[in-house]
């Protein structure tokens, strides 16, 4: 596989995915859920999301096109630990429900790319 491809791959990965997972996060989230949203990401980091979400693509890619498939689970296991406590102490379900979609999108786009650069290779 080319070192470009795998840069691209990257790329489309890391930043792109970025971009998939927040208009498909805006689709979801109706106007009176946004508040809710807000507050939960006002307790966290500026861009606190934004930087797991591109690391979460980045390991899954590198585990994909690695063939260790099964270091992804390592990867929700270790979202899930760190993020439990806020998601349970969330006020809403509707918060619980945005950081699992969120997460789930961003591992589905890195596995479909991944698996996209594999077949082309």
């Amino acid at each position: 596989m080319s070192a470009l491809l795998v840069g691209v791959g990257y790329l489309a990965v890391v930043f792109g995915g970025g971009v998939i997972v927040e208009a498909a996060l805006r689709r979801v989230l109706r106007p009176e859920d946004e508040e809710a949203v807000r507050e939960f990401r006002r307790r966290g980091l500026t861009r606190g999301g934004k930087v797991i979400g591109w690391l979460e693509r980045f390991l899954a890619l590198t585990f994909i096109l690695a063939g260790s498939h099964a270091a992804i689970g390592l990867v929700l296991a270790a979202k899930g630990i760190i993020r439990f406590g806020e998601i349970k102490e969330a006020r809403e379900q509707k918060v619980a429900e945005y950081v699992l979609v969120g997460t789930m999108l961003s591992l589905s786009w890195a596995i479909l790319i991944g698996s996209l650069l594999l077949w082309i290779a």
